[in-house]
């Protein structure tokens, strides 16, 4: 099983406004409050980061296109 980190993937400036989850894919994103403050921005991404539950299958579906 891959060890769960938070990885961002979008910026805006020097603000993180987007980011997953390396483990299961799951997406992360700052508020619009929140991304007035780095600081804020960061601490937003990182409490929904904390407080999910990983599920692998997720991110096999993400990668798995429809025929």
């Amino acid at each position: 099983m891959l060890k769960r980190s938070i990885r961002v993937t979008k910026w805006l400036g020097m603000v993180p406004v987007v980011a997953v989850c390396t483990a299961c894919g799951r997406e992360f994103k700052a508020s619009l409050t929140a991304i007035r403050n780095v600081a804020d921005a960061q601490e937003t991404l990182r409490l929904q980061f904390a407080e999910h539950k990983c599920e692998p299958e997720a991110k096999l579906e993400q990668t798995i296109e429809p025929e």
